[in-house]
């Protein structure tokens, strides 16, 4: 009995420090979630707007059923993010988004 005992503790230990060398999961990191309502000439879009800041720092545009992230850029003054077609820069409560087309909008932030 006192062998069958050690046998189950040594089998115990053994998983433990299996366990214990597994990685630790990796947790996703919050982004920040804002709504805007964009002005363009002849429309408007309303667009969410998924910051996560760990590098690398990216925005992640809602817009409908299509999403499109775009990196952090260089900027002296606000949060810049864009890529080869289109910018969304942020600068206090408002933002530019410059799409594709040469299409500019003037985004206000959804007070609900």
């Amino acid at each position: 009995m006192e062998r069958r005992v050690q046998l189950i503790s040594m089998r115990w230990a053994a998983c433990c420090s299996l366990l214990a060398a597994l990685p630790v999961a990796v947790q996703a990191e919050p982004g920040i979630r804002a709504e805007y309502r964009c002005l363009g000439r002849f429309d408007a879009v309303d667009v969410t707007a998924l910051f996560f800041n760990q590098a690398p720092a990216e925005l992640v545009l809602l817009e409908g059923e299509s999403a499109t992230r775009l990196p952090q850029l260089p900027s002296a003054d606000g949060g810049r993010y864009g890529s080869a077609d289109q910018e969304f820069w942020i600068k206090g409560e408002r933002a530019r988004w410059s799409r594709t087309k040469g299409v500019v909008m003037q985004c206000q932030p959804i007070r609900r």
